[in-house]
């Protein structure tokens, strides 16, 4: 076998075992992302007269699709998100004595230091509730909510 090929074959397979475990995980979590429904992806990307099937493609599976009296279809996406964040501080307090006298020589030193954190919760919810005629939007509304 060619030393080059096998050379060439075995850098394919190590390579991506090259990639910190850190960078992986914010690789998957940037896919994770882009796929996420928001309300800037949902302003984006409806527009009235637009196919069920593009809308799928864009937002993906709606949670809940009826059929109303007059025929048309309503789709509804209903998205919770909760989102964590701490944030800490740590206040410290460090005196050292330096040299004082001869070659011997004398030092101390004296600290202390205390830390405090803080987390909050918020929890962010969107509803978006199309409705299709002839698997076609015909209307579409959204409301976004914090708290």
């Amino acid at each position: 076998m060619n030393l080059k090929f096998l050379t060439i074959i075995l850098f394919i397979i190590f390579l991506p075992s090259c990639v910190p475990p850190i960078e992986r995980v914010n690789q998957a979590r940037k896919a994770d992302d882009a796929n996420q429904l928001t309300l800037g992806k949902v302003q984006q990307t409806l527009k009235k007269g637009m196919k069920q099937d593009e809308i799928v493609l864009a937002l993906g599976s709606p949670n809940m699709v009826t059929v109303d009296s007059a025929g048309l279809e309503t789709w509804i996406y209903d998205k919770l998100r909760t989102e964590v964040s701490s944030a800490s501080a740590k206040d410290s307090v460090n005196i050292l004595g330096g040299v004082i006298g001869g070659s011997a020589g004398i030092g101390g030193a004296v600290g202390s230091s205390s830390g405090a954190s803080n987390q909050t919760t918020s929890q962010k919810t969107l509803t978006v509730v199309l409705k299709f005629k002839n698997k076609t939007l015909e209307e579409f509304k959204y409301n976004a909510t914090t708290f």
